[in-house]
């Protein structure tokens, strides 16, 4: 028998993501935990800008998650609460590429009145789109 355990992703916009999976690979901010059957309970943090990696039926789903917490009951069955979070598959390649390099540019610029940790925020979800993109298209 396959074990699986049940993931519900959550937004303030709603359920995003519901369904019984062989395992999760969650980015917290301790560094990566895969969560499977049989896991006892957590409660933590996920990192701010990341990919998280779902495998469901033996394939991966990839997921770009920028922050939120991992809940989980014992057993492995988890909840994810996060402010934003995007499929890999849905996300636009083009678009998070002119972001990255947007703000590549006004980090090396560093002209006076640039926020320079909005742009490395910014820069650092849009390395996490790319990934999540780049990874469920089998290209990494």
């Amino acid at each position: 028998m396959n074990e699986q355990i049940q993931l519900d992703i959550l937004t303030p916009q709603g359920s995003v993501y519901s369904a019984a999976v062989d395992s999760l690979l969650v980015p917290t901010e301790q560094g990566p935990l895969e969560i499977s059957p049989g896991y006892t309970k957590l409660l933590t943090a996920i990192s701010p800008a990341a990919v998280l990696r779902v495998t469901k039926n033996g394939k991966h789903l990839y997921f770009a998650i920028f922050g939120g917490v991992l809940q989980v009951r014992f057993g492995g069955d988890s909840q994810i609460y996060t402010e934003e979070i995007n499929d890999g598959y849905s996300i636009d390649m083009a678009r998070a590429i002119a972001a990255r390099d947007r703000n590549l540019d006004l980090i090396a610029k560093k002209e006076e009145g640039t926020n320079i940790a909005l742009a490395q925020a910014k820069l650092a979800k849009a390395a996490a789109r790319i990934s999540a993109k780049s990874l469920s298209e089998g290209k990494e």
